[in-house]
């Protein structure tokens, strides 16, 4: 497919997601219906591994996660493409920063690894412009023919992007996360972005840079994406260049979600089913389980992220029928579990409550990383280094906020704050150890 053509379905998929066709969650579980009967009809029958469960009713749909759904790679794939060959292009793409080879002209991507395992997804060229133009249309209310500088500060590139630019006023580049930082930063100066787009923790760092006259950058829009963004990240960047910060929900899987124009995140029904399994119903806690009604080359259907999300309690004043979410808090790892203060096992701290439990105890934090090295130990670094009466009001706030969960009080270790690097997921409460017994609430 020349760039010519390329680019023209590019636009076609840019205008069909901008025509208005959800008023109401009618609307949208009636088009999900339609789009599922087409996916099983004419994708699933060709996946040896979903061919047997075609014209079978939904639920009866096996729920996979990354393992498994590794494990069935070379069945589940449309194409026959064996996993093997997919891992060789995807690390010669790794080593290389070379993004463009394609297998069988099937684009190959792997994921970041932050929960276990790196997964490895498929792509063709008609997916890749369908999310490109579902991914303007959403994220560009003004439109595509709006002047728009739009830099991406991402850890893996494409060269999609690209047939948007040139004859119209609308430019993207793409600024790699392996590059030493510095020339990313100088790289951003000379293009001079409207837009700037990328993980929040690299937004913040180009936001110190512009705040200590390293830089000069004045965007006008800041999205942030595949990170959860954290108070402390969003503090810094609203601070430096007063604008609010957008959010884009997007993995591997797919492009998930977006913030309306009141600022609240919905998720993308009109382009996947989610089903909620729930972590802990009272704080409306759940974990997405999500198929995709486009993806035709590697189906991806009832996949269960470990994402944990928290639904918005009220609908969003912005009138969207699409599910809201109030914040998107961390991944099911980032979950710590402490002993119950009363009777056996262990219940969930989630990170959200830590982070802020920290931050109001320590207001002056700029950094900080919270990990539970063992059963009732969390290991807390901060930066600045915190003086002896920081640590106390830290761990009195700890203690406070994990006892109000009904968990022990857990015994804190203050270590030195390591930092971390532009091409790492920034994740900063996590769990190192393993939990056994631990169960949804």
């Amino acid at each position: 497919m020349s760039r010519l053509a390329e680019g023209v379905g590019v636009l076609w998929q840019y205008a069909l997601a901008r025509l208005p066709r959800f008023r109401s969650r009618a609307d949208v579980v009636n088009h999900q219906q339609k789009s599922w009967r087409h996916l099983e009809n004419f994708v699933l029958t060709k996946s040896p591994f979903y061919a047997p469960y075609a014209h079978r009713p939904f639920h009866d749909y096996p729920i996979i996660d990354k393992q498994q759904w590794m494990k069935h790679f070379d069945e589940i794939n449309t194409l026959q493409i064996m996993l093997d060959a997919a891992l060789r292009v995807a690390e010669e793409a790794e080593r290389t920063r070379d993004f463009n080879p394609t297998l069988q002209g099937i684009s190959v991507g792997m994921s970041t690894g932050t929960s276990g395992a790196r997964g490895i997804f498929l792509a063709s060229r008609s997916e890749r412009t369908r999310w490109a133009g579902t991914l303007l249309a959403k994220m560009l209310p003004a439109g595509i023919f709006a002047p728009a500088r739009i830099a991406l500060m991402l850890r893996a590139g494409s060269n999609l992007y690209e047939t948007l630019s040139g004859g119209m006023r609308l430019h993207f580049q793409y600024f790699d996360l392996a590059m030493p930082f510095d020339e990313v930063l100088a790289k951003l100066e000379h293009f001079k972005p409207s837009i700037l787009v990328g993980p929040p923790s690299v937004i913040a760092l180009v936001a110190e840079a512009v705040k200590s006259r390293q830089i000069q950058l004045c965007p006008s829009r800041i999205i942030a994406a595949a990170e959860v963004l954290d108070p402390v990240d969003a503090s810094r960047v609203t601070d430096v260049f007063g604008v609010s910060i957008e959010q884009i929900y997007q993995a591997t899987e797919g492009f998930l979600g977006h913030t309306c124009a009141q600022g609240v995140i919905h998720l993308n029904e009109d382009c996947l089913i989610f089903e909620k399994d729930w972590i802990d119903r009272s704080t409306r806690r759940f974990a997405p389980i999500i198929t995709d009604l486009h993806r035709s080359t590697q189906p991806v259907i009832r996949y269960r992220l470990n994402d944990i999300l928290i639904e918005r309690e009220q609908p969003c004043s912005c009138g969207s029928p699409f599910i809201a979410i109030d914040r998107i808090e961390g991944r099911e790892d980032d979950i710590v579990w402490l002993p119950k203060a009363a009777g056996i096992g262990v219940v969930p701290v989630f990170p959200d409550v830590l982070s802020r439990a920290l931050l109001n105890a320590m207001p002056s934090a700029n950094d900080y990383q919270i990990e539970q090295s063992g059963p009732t130990t969390l290991r807390v670094g901060i930066s600045p280094t915190p003086t002896s009466v920081d640590r106390q009001g830290i761990q009195l706030a700890l203690a406070q906020c994990t006892q109000r969960a009904k968990a022990v009080a857990p015994h804190i270790e203050f270590g030195a704050w390591a930092g971390g690097l532009a091409l790492q997921k920034c994740r900063r409460v996590r769990r190192l150890i393993d939990m056994p017994g631990r169960h949804h609430v």
